[in-house]
């Protein structure tokens, strides 16, 4: 994965193309992108801000009650089934994505891009 791929963030159960991401950099676990979201992506907007403000409050306080609530907010974002489609028509099923305003990460669970 370099940086420039595009991705495009879909739930193929509804059919829905909820935006695209663009790589802007990689680390070895870890991917970072810019992200615009399609009018298909409001609805999720609020869960997907809800686990960028857990995030960033456990990174200053690693309070129990505070991660239970962000497991249970990554439990809902897993459950919608998301996929990562890139331009080849290969990308992930397994990632945890986190997406806060513009910006994304992901980390693919696994390691090679799947057909999809």
């Amino acid at each position: 994965m370099n940086p420039g791929a595009r991705y495009t963030l879909e739930r193929p159960t509804t059919g829905e193309v909820l935006g695209t991401l663009t790589v802007t950099s990689t680390e070895m676990f870890a991917v970072a992108g810019t992200f615009v979201a399609s009018p298909a992506f409001d609805p999720y907007r609020p869960l997907f801000d809800e686990d960028a403000r857990l995030a960033r409050q456990l990174a200053e306080d690693p309070d129990p009650d505070l991660l239970e609530r962000a497991e249970a907010v990554l439990d809902g974002l897993m459950s919608l089934g998301l996929i990562l489609r890139g331009e080849s028509g290969r990308g992930y099923r397994d990632f945890l994505l986190g997406i806060d305003g513009v910006e994304a990460s992901f980390r693919p669970l696994t390691p090679e891009e799947v057909p999809l």
